[in-house]
């Protein structure tokens, strides 16, 4: 977890990562470099509440992200929000961390530009850049239309990239990142098909996945979502 220190420069990604992969890590790596961060953390939500509980632990999906972490030590783990009882609402995680950093850290939270059209689903998603940048990293593939409200709520806040090192939140961008064409639900589908070896998977997460027998037994409902 980071600590709070005068003009630090932080970034975050949350997700569910179930399980992680290359194209998590890849791109909270690359954030890094690109927006010169003094830390970068993977936050593991504990349920999202837009998705169906999950079949795989958040014990299972921390482990796996502290064996991937081995080979990209530049980043950090998050757990605020394997450790805060209910559902993992972002909003209150960026608070959380804000109250921590104080008002002179800036902070960026990443995500994929797949989740733009869903973002006005996620609670209190106006106040997001109360808090953090908001920093929509791209993803290969074609996505749902942005609704509306959220890109007239883009637009009014949209800023250069380069101009958000100056400032703690409050801003929106866009990040071309390095790319891999991979998401967790493909990854679960080809699990619970009954195939152990990917290479989007760091060989001891998937050692851990072998050995602990995951996603063999998923509904169809949790390996496509």
């Amino acid at each position: 977890m980071v600590t709070s220190a005068p003009n630090r420069h932080i970034g975050i990604m949350g997700g569910s990562f179930n399980p992680v992969h290359y194209g998590h890590l890849k791109v909270a790596s690359d954030a890094k470099r690109r927006l010169a961060l003094n830390a970068m953390c993977i936050m593991p939500a504990a349920q999202s509440p837009l998705k169906t509980q999950h079949s795989v632990s958040a014990e299972h999906r921390l482990a796996m992200l502290d064996l991937a972490m081995t080979e990209f030590p530049e980043l950090q783990l998050d757990t605020r929000e394997l450790e805060r009882e209910g559902p993992s609402y972002t909003v209150d995680s960026l608070q959380e961390l804000r109250q921590e950093m104080g008002s002179d850290a800036t902070i960026y939270f990443l995500i994929g530009d797949d989740l733009l059209p869903t973002l006005n689903q996620w609670s209190r998603w106006q106040v997001l850049t109360d808090y953090a940048h908001l920093i929509v990293a791209n993803r290969p593939g074609e996505f749902l239309a942005i609704p509306s409200e959220v890109a007239a709520w883009w637009h009014d806040r949209e800023a250069p990239l380069a101009q958000l090192s100056s400032l703690p939140a409050g801003c929106v961008s866009r990040l071309e990142c390095l790319l891999v064409d991979v998401s967790s639900s493909e990854i679960r589908q080809s699990l619970k098909s009954g195939e152990r070896e990917t290479e989007m998977i760091p060989y001891p997460v998937m050692e851990y996945i072998r050995h602990h027998k995951l996603y063999e037994n998923l509904s169809q409902t949790e390996a496509v979502l």
